[in-house]
C-alpha cells in the first residue's frame, strides 16, 4: 500500500465517522443550511415595542443606524412576533434582560411560542431620569409613572422620597407621553433625556438609577436565521426528562466539546408542574464541528430542543 492509498483510507474512515455522527441530525443540519443561505435585508422595515423616546427605539436606531431602515412602533412585545410572521416587518427589536432588574420573562415565553430567530443583539446603557412638567418641583410630586423595571432600577431614589407613589406603566416613553398630556404638576415619569426632549418635559433629577453600569440587552429578531462567519454566539432552548442528573449530563456536552456556556435561564412549562424549559447562550458558530457534536447530543437527550439563533455578540463588535 502506498502512502497515498494509506492517506485515502484514513480520509474515508474519517468521512464515514463524521457522517455517522450527524446522520440522526438532519433537522439540525437543515436549519443551519437555511441560515447560511439567508441574506441580510437592505433598507429593512424594523419594529420595536413602545413609542418614540423609548429605550427600545434607541436600541433599534443604534443597531440599524438612522437613514438605513424604516422604524415602526408596536404596542406589545407579541405584536413584534406577529408582524415578523406576517412579513409586515423584516426585523424586530425587543429587550431580553437588564443588568439590574433581570430577565424580561415575557420575551422568553414568546420565543417558545413563536418560530422566530435571534439574528443580532444590542446593549444599551440605561440612564433613568425623573421627568416632569416645566415648573414642577420634586417636593410637589405625588405620583411617578414608568415601566416596572425602571421603577425597580430607581428604588433607592424612590425610597428616599416616599411622598411619591409609584405607578407602573407600559414603558418609560409612554409614561413620559402620558405625564406630558396630563398637564398635572403632581405627576412625573421616569425615563430618558431623549423622551423629555420629545415630549416637552423637564429633567427634575438626573441619573436616579442606583446602578451606574445599568444596561439592557436587546435582541434583534427575524423570521429566519442568518449565519455568517462573524457569528460567535448561539442561543438554544431545551427541556429534559424529569430524572436525576438529566440537566447535568446535557450541560456536560458543552464542556466536553470545549464550548463556553455564557448563561442559562429556566422557565416553567405551563402544562407540566415542576418541569422547565432551559434557555442557554454559548459561544460558538453553528458551522463548527465541535458545536454540531455538542448540540446533536443535547438534541438527542432533550424532550424538546430548538436553536434560537446564531449571531454576532455585542461584546465582540468593534
Amino acid at each position: 500500500m502506498t502512502g497515498e492509498d494509506h492517506y485515502y483510507n484514513i480520509g474515508e474512515k474519517l468521512k464515514l465517522s463524521i457522517e455517522n455522527l450527524y446522520k440522526n441530525n438532519e433537522y439540525l443540519l437543515t436549519q443551519i443550511e437555511e441560515g447560511i443561505k439567508e441574506q441580510s435585508k437592505t433598507n429593512p422595515i424594523v419594529g420595536y415595542q413602545g413609542v418614540q423616546g423609548s429605550f427600545g427605539e434607541e436600541a433599534t436606531i443604534t443597531y440599524f443606524g438612522e437613514g438605513n431602515a424604516r422604524f415602526i412602533a408596536h404596542e406589545e412585545f407579541e405584536d413584534i412576533f406577529e408582524a415578523l410572521k406576517t412579513g409586515t416587518i423584516d426585523y424586530g427589536v425587543v429587550p431580553i434582560e437588564n443588568s439590574s432588574a433581570g430577565e424580561v420573562l415575557e420575551v422568553y415565553d414568546l420565543m417558545i411560542k413563536h418560530n422566530i430567530y435571534i439574528v443580532g443583539e444590542q446593549v444599551i446603557k440605561i440612564e433613568q431620569n425623573l421627568l416632569g412638567l416645566k415648573g414642577a418641583s420634586l417636593e410637589g410630586l405625588r405620583e411617578v409613572y414608568s415601566k416596572s423595571e425602571a421603577l425597580s432600577q430607581s428604588k433607592g431614589f424612590l425610597r428616599a422620597h416616599k411622598h411619591i407613589e409609584e405607578k407602573p406603566y407600559v414603558n418609560t416613553a409612554m409614561a413620559s407621553q402620558f405625564v406630558a398630556k396630563s398637564n398635572d404638576m403632581t405627576k412625573a415619569a421616569i425615563g430618558s433625556k431623549r423622551a423629555a426632549k420629545l415630549y416637552g418635559l423637564e429633567v427634575l433629577k438626573e441619573n436616579i438609577h442606583f446602578n451606574d453600569s445599568n444596561c439592557t440587552r436587546f435582541i434583534v429578531l427575524a423570521k429566519n436565521m442568518n449565519i455568517t462567519e462573524a457569528c460567535d454566539k448561539i442561543s438554544i432552548v431545551f427541556n429534559t426528562s424529569h430524572t436525576s442528573g438529566a440537566l447535568y449530563h446535557i450541560l456536560g456536552h458543552f464542556a466536553y466539546n470545549g464550548l463556553n456556556l455564557l448563561k442559562i435561564q429556566s422557565r416553567p412549562l405551563q402544562e407540566k408542574t415542576w418541569h422547565y424549559f432551559f434557555f442557554a447562550d454559548l459561544e460558538g458558530n453553528l458551522q463548527d464541528a465541535n458545536v454540531l457534536i455538542a448540540l446533536g447530543k443535547v438534541q438527542e437527550q432533550s424532550e424538546y430542543f430548538k436553536i434560537l439563533g446564531n449571531y454576532k455578540s455585542h461584546d465582540q463588535e468593534g
